[in-house]
């Protein structure tokens, strides 16, 4: 289902209009990231002000511009194919973008993040298990494990990257859910989300496979890419995660949002409604990226890990087809080409993991070398700021050449500590 857009100059504008793009990036503007509908003549000329021209979506603008009741939703479950369309909630409305600062560095931070990232872990395999096992969902313990992985990234969003990035390297599963649920805060913290949308985002995130646990374990260890069968019995987790969620009390429209909605497409082409564009809530849009982009560059038994750099190309080759363009240029920002906790080689042969990021330079992140460059090990690894240091020994231009493929062989990741550098 395609969205029907058109582009109109601002001085055209009507109330009542649904604004779905605007000819400049949302975050640098007041207005919701997801779209709105135009309401009042105080927007219209806010809009007026910020922009010449916009893209209104024109089924959209003909609904009605009552406000949607803030009430937990109960969204028709039906699979793609005939699906009666949901009654669609889990949208934040105007807000406007925090700025959040660093308070912690990230070698600290790693320290306390560390415990974090373990009692997380523990929470969601527990909570899994109980799921297999026939129990409920257990909302109370996502949303704690979500609240204090905000508070960590909040302080500083490198030190959950880390270890999303050396963490389980080995496994998928339950550790997607975390690594996707710390990549969707860090994103929303770069959009400047509410703190209490972050924490909204994140439990939404840890939570958007639950449906899995009611699929066999034969089909989720499945060696080799499942059937046309297999597949739409998969695409039925998401419905399977919404009933979890509904029979759980506390769950907000914001979750929700996330779990029924993360495998929708901009262009239509996602599941279980075929949604497309603005009709996604953001948070979903946001967690789609995320999961996406962890799945690529994750090891599965029928696919090898891509390197961050081929994900991020991926990503980008799927603007406004299967993302929205504006949201996949803000996610490249957000983590970098080079994310937290990627193995590279500097141009030097020198081998490193980069261990945080300059957001004005995102090529150019800080690296904690660990390698010579006929490849002995370093007794003290040194960080070296590729921001501030742009010549090798030799006065050579100094960079990173690349991620590295396969680097658990040629660089222990697990054995490298950023507090110790």
């Amino acid at each position: 289902m395609a969205v029907k857009t058109e582009r109109i100059s601002t001085a055209d504008l009507q109330l009542g209009m649904y604004v779905a793009e605007l000819d400049r990036p949302w975050i640098e503007t007041p207005f919701p990231l997801q779209g709105f509908h135009l309401r009042t003549r105080e927007e219209l000329q806010q809009l007026q002000h910020w922009c010449r021209h916009v893209y209104i979506d024109l089924q959209l603008g003909k609904v009605s511009l009552e406000p949607v009741a803030r009430t937990a939703a109960e969204p028709s479950a039906k699979p793609a194919g005939g699906a009666q369309q949901p009654r669609i909630r889990g949208g934040l409305g105007k807000f406007t973008p925090v700025k959040y600062s660093i308070t912690q560095p990230v070698k600290q931070e790693v320290v306390a993040a560390t415990l974090y990232h373990r009692e997380i872990t523990r929470a969601v395999i527990h909570l899994l298990n109980d799921l297999r096992s026939g129990k409920g969902l257990n909302l109370r313990v996502a949303r704690k494990a979500a609240a204090v992985m905000v508070h960590s990234i909040l302080r500083n969003p490198d030190a959950m990257v880390w270890l999303a990035r050396i963490k389980d390297v080995d496994s998928y599963g339950y550790a997607h859910s975390i690594r996707a649920s710390i990549l969707a805060t860090v994103f929303g913290r770069h959009l400047g989300l509410p703190k209490d949308v972050l924490e909204n985002l994140a439990t939404g995130v840890l939570l958007m496979d639950v449906g899995k646990t009611r699929l066999p374990r034969s089909m989720l260890n499945s060696p080799a890419p499942l059937d046309d069968a297999g597949w739409a019995e998969m695409h039925r987790h998401v419905n399977y995660g919404v009933e979890l969620l509904q029979h759980c009390g506390g769950v907000n429209d914001q979750m929700l949002a996330v779990v029924q909605y993360h495998h929708e497409r901009h262009d239509g082409s996602g599941y279980p409604f075929g949604l497309s564009g603005s009709q996604i809530p953001l948070l979903a849009r946001i967690a789609g990226i995320v999961d996406s982009y962890d799945a690529v560059t994750s090891e599965r038994p029928w696919a090898p890990a891509r390197t961050a750099t081929e994900a991020v190309s991926m990503l980008y080759e799927q603007r406004d087809t299967g993302f929205q363009a504006a949201l996949v240029e803000q996610f490249i920002q957000a983590i970098g080409v080079y994310p937290t906790g990627t193995a590279v080689e500097l141009s030097t042969g020198q081998l490193g993991v980069v261990v945080a990021q300059n957001p004005s330079r995102r090529l150019r992140p800080q690296v904690m070398v660990v390698s010579e460059t006929d490849g002995t090990r370093l007794e003290r690894p040194r960080i070296i700021d590729l921001l501030t240091v742009q010549q090798d020994a030799d006065g050579q231009p100094l960079a990173v050449a690349g991620c590295l493929r396969g680097g658990r062989e040629r660089l222990d990741l697990a054995s490298v500590q950023i507090n110790a550098a």
